[in-house]
């Protein structure tokens, strides 16, 4: 989910550089990079669960009567639970990625093969998604093995303070019971 909301980010960052709406998506980039998972999921608690709006519940993955459900009752009880979570879990990385896309688009359009393409006359948005998305690309795909040890780590706090039993908490509880196996096949 970091990917399909930074990437886009990064790409307008890179075509409308030094534009107010440049300026604005960076700003508030870095202002949600700055902010700590826990007090993020806290402050989300806060804002949309039973203490502020109540929108969201914020507790586990299920109402207490899921079992109950029909199956469409179940996923949409399961997607209304998981969206705080997510949003929680989604946000941090936002900012890097958008400046890792936003610097490789840079150096893609500074190429002699996009001057190439723009003066053969094609399109804006050819030049942009055919010839230098495509390269551009590269450094970001590299950066997932390098965010990968990072989602397994902040999946421990997200489900800690949404109390969800999931992959993160698992890990954590096999490395608290010295549980190799279990620590070797979360990693």
């Amino acid at each position: 989910l970091s990917y399909l909301i930074a990437l886009p980010l990064g790409i307008y960052s890179a075509v409308k550089r030094g534009s107010a709406g440049d300026k604005a998506v960076t700003f508030g980039l870095f202002l949600l990079y700055s902010l700590p998972t826990f007090w993020a999921g806290l402050m989300l608690i806060l804002a949309f669960g039973a203490t502020g709006l109540d929108w969201f519940p914020v507790i586990g993955l299920h109402d207490k009567d899921a079992d109950t459900f029909t199956r469409w009752e179940w996923w949409k009880d399961m997607i209304w639970h998981a969206i705080l979570p997510i949003a929680t879990y989604t946000y941090g990385g936002l900012a890097y990625l958008s400046r890792q896309m936003r610097v490789g688009m840079l150096e893609t359009i500074r190429q002699d093969y996009i001057r190439t393409a723009r003066a053969k006359g094609l399109s804006r948005w050819n030049i942009i998604f055919r010839h230098a998305l495509r390269n551009s690309l590269i450094p970001v795909i590299t950066v997932f093995a390098t965010i990968l040890p990072i989602l397994v780590g902040g999946s421990v706090l997200v489900e800690t303070i949404f109390n969800i039993q999931g992959m993160g908490l698992y890990a954590f509880e096999g490395l608290v019971r010295r549980d190799y196996n279990v620590i070797m096949a979360t990693v």
